[in-house]
């Protein structure tokens, strides 16, 4: 297996889901690529904002950062092989493109455990990139 690609958010479960990941990486012998996903600011003008658009890249890109690297930190006590990476959009749309490279033979991802009602007017990352994936995916609880 070459590479492995694992979806974080600093959630519970996205924790659960690097740990799993990880295992797989050093069972496999495959490489690790740890993905944040930034979703851009929820606007349509960002002059009606004034400064609030950049001040929420800024911030959430300092949070992937520190995640990533605090993430990527915990796994080479497992593997070796680890790479981070920061993409940007909504997340199951921007790990599913992730995951088309030629490298990347699966992808895992947590599953926050919602109720079928707030998983049907909030979504769920890991039902849509199941559906949406060009790759296999493990969906860790």
């Amino acid at each position: 297996m070459k590479k492995i690609l694992v979806g974080v958010d600093g959630s519970a479960e996205s924790r659960a889901a690097v740990d799993k990941a990880a295992q797989l990486s050093r069972a496999l012998g495959a490489r690790l690529l740890i993905a944040y996903v930034v979703t851009p600011f929820p606007t349509l003008s960002p002059s009606e904002f004034g400064g609030a658009v950049e001040n929420w890249d800024l911030a959430e890109r300092n949070y992937a950062a520190a995640l990533l690297r605090e993430t990527e930190g915990t796994c080479r006590r497992v593997v070796e092989a680890v790479e981070t990476t920061t993409a940007m959009g909504t997340a199951a749309e921007a790990l599913a493109e992730l995951a088309g490279a030629p490298d990347i033979e699966m992808v895992v991802v947590g599953h926050r455990g919602r109720g079928a009602v707030k998983r049907l007017f909030l979504g769920s990352v890991a039902d849509r990139l199941v559906q949406i994936s060009p790759k296999p995916v493990l969906v860790v609880r």
